[in-house]
């Protein structure tokens, strides 16, 4: 992870991302990207990138202090986001190479 983004990589797609109490994946377009951003605010989320469910307690821990949180080479077709606490909500852009 880094918090900055290489030249020379495409937009993919963009996704504002509201959580709720189930896990959310990404829209169609963005799982195409094989980078990605992620900004979280006003509260906290946890991420996986193998297609398992995170809950509240289980998952990458990533925090509004700390964002943005660049991924380089994952794959965005098995991230899935879920809110640690109420309120948390992701922007998330994607990119390819």
């Amino acid at each position: 992870m880094s918090r900055s983004v290489p030249s020379g990589l495409i937009s993919q797609g963009f996704q504002k991302i509201t959580t709720n109490s189930t896990a959310t994946t990404l829209n169609t377009t963005c799982i195409l990207g094989s980078h990605a951003l992620l900004s979280v605010e006003a509260q906290s989320v946890r991420v996986v990138f193998d297609g398992s469910t995170p809950a509240a307690s289980t998952g990458i821990l990533l925090t509004a202090a700390n964002s943005p949180y660049y991924f380089e080479a994952v794959p965005l077709s098995g991230l899935k986001i879920a809110r640690a606490a109420a309120g948390a909500v992701v922007n998330v852009q994607t990119f390819r190479v």
